[in-house]
């Protein structure tokens, strides 16, 4: 594996690059003309986690394919592979109205090849919990920043954004924020980190024991992107079973 270049700060709002391919369980998922709209996270050759919300059209899946190993995803000639989509299992119990249960599993039509660029993150083991102020790591290729008609820039090159992780009362959501099944990071206030949109679906990702845990899937954060907000994650630990059960059973 690529390490990943932790030292000093980094933003995905104001943006820094990662070194290329140091998180290579990031994947891309793609509408058909190509376009970035989700991030997901590899757990499995054939399994991706990301976000229910992605699943914008209800039966209808807007994601056609899933691009693995890629970086700057306006270089065509990257090494990438490209996997369509065999079937999508959005949380049955997700609300759109309070982004709870926001989690998603896809089972790609083929393997994928594990390498230097493409590898899989950990899925932590159900109820676990991390210490509050773990800083831990967020990727996508979502807005770099927002302009006053919520459109804005999105990145290229694969960003990273190091989140501390809050606790119960320093998350500023009130009664958005369901900490069994949710997780809270950021908010660290102007000029600071933050994930925004287009990095929805991706992972947040904790360095235990030398082995990077996806603790969260990126759920949402404030409209303007505005990192004096935390940003809220789907608590994966809470999901482990059903996790389990899904790619038991399919």
């Amino acid at each position: 594996m690529i390490a990943p270049r932790t030292a000093g700060t980094s933003r995905i709002v104001g943006g820094e690059n990662a070194r290329p391919n140091s998180w290579p369980w990031q994947v891309s998922l793609q509408w058909p003309g190509g376009f970035h709209f989700c991030g997901g996270t590899l757990i499995g050759r054939r399994w991706v986690l990301t976000a229910a919300h992605c699943n914008q059209e209800g039966d209808y899946f807007l994601a056609n394919k899933v691009v693995a190993g890629a970086h700057d995803l306006s270089n065509t000639a990257e090494s990438v592979q490209v996997v369509s989509i065999e079937a999508a299992f959005p949380h049955p119990d997700y609300n759109p109205q309070t982004y709870e249960n926001d989690i998603m599993l896809l089972k790609l039509a083929s393997k994928v090849t594990l390498g230097g660029t493409v590898g899989l993150a950990c899925v932590p083991p159900a109820g676990t919990d991390y210490p509050v102020g773990t800083m831990c790591w967020s990727t996508g290729w979502g807005y770099t920043s927002v302009n006053v008609d919520g459109t804005g820039p999105i990145a290229d090159e694969l960003q990273q954004a190091d989140l501390p992780l809050l606790s119960d009362s320093e998350c500023t959501w009130n009664n958005a924020y369901k900490p069994e099944s949710m997780i809270c990071a950021g908010g660290e206030g102007p000029g600071e980190d933050g994930a925004c949109k287009g990095d929805s679906g991706g992972p947040l990702v904790c360095e235990i024991d030398g082995l990077y845990h996806v603790v969260g899937v990126t759920s949402f954060g404030a409209e303007t992107c505005s990192t004096s907000w935390p940003s809220l994650f789907a608590r994966v630990s809470a999901f482990r079973g059903w996790i389990s059960r899904i790619r038991r059973n399919n």
